[in-house]
């Protein structure tokens, strides 16, 4: 079963990630080094797109995700105290599963005393894949007490709540989280994991649907969906 909830939590978190990723470039900075947000923001355009075909970053053996990635890691160095830039460079190393250049990114982050929620909710998510949930759950719980108006650190609070089975407290914060603005497939999609995990089969069907609905052709809820009806537990 703890398996089986660590499958469903990584699917979620994925999507989080991808709207972190996006937000996290689209903020305005104007110093320091100005021309750095055009240029990752292209990037990362690029790379996302990238990501988004059907072949992904097979495409041309790799080169142009490769070339990407380099840019943006380049940007680092260049750029060392924008935030943008070192959270940007953090989703690229959690990725790649390095998890200590992660944590030394947002430690970089932390230290320059901005206001950024999604290194909080990375940071979480680090220690929850570490196998310290205990640690995340108290961190969420001191970050949303300061920033309880944050939709993603709502929605990470509910991952870890969702991670020790303490369901109703998770729904409650993806409640919140759809409140202050979270997308419905995403909020949809999290609550199906959790009837999932609770055996409500037919709730999580619908909430699939609802998912396919706000956001039609979305891989992961189809073949959550498909999965679900194949394992016989709801009707074709």
């Amino acid at each position: 079963m703890r398996l089986y909830r660590w499958t469903l939590l990584l699917l979620l978190w994925c999507c989080v990630l991808i709207s972190c990723a996006e937000r996290s470039t689209r903020t305005i900075l104007v110093k320091p080094c100005a021309t750095a947000l055009p240029r990752l923001t292209q990037a990362w355009r690029e790379l996302h797109q990238a990501l988004q075909t059907q072949e992904g970053c097979a495409l041309d053996k790799g080169v142009l995700c490769e070339t990407l990635r380099r840019e943006i890691e380049r940007l680092s160095v260049d750029c060392p105290n924008t935030p943008e830039v070192l959270m940007a460079n953090a989703l690229l190393a959690y990725e790649g599963r390095n998890f200590v250049r992660t944590q030394q990114l947002l430690d970089e982050l932390f230290s320059l005393g901005v206001r950024y929620p999604e290194a909080a909710a990375l940071r979480a998510r680090i220690a929850m894949e570490q196998g310290n949930t205990q640690f995340a759950l108290r961190f969420l719980d001191e970050q949303i007490r300061l920033r309880g108006d944050e939709a993603g650190l709502r929605e990470t609070y509910a991952s870890a709540l969702f991670l020790v089975g303490r369901f109703d407290e998770a729904k409650a914060q993806l409640a919140a989280a759809q409140q202050l603005g979270a997308p419905v497939w995403r909020i949809a999609y999290g609550l199906a994991l959790i009837d999932e995990s609770q055996g409500r089969f037919t709730e999580a069907r619908a909430h699939y649907e609802q998912a396919l609905t706000a956001r039609p052709a979305w891989q992961q809820a189809e073949s959550r969906l498909r999965a679900l009806v194949a394992s016989g537990k709801v009707a074709p």
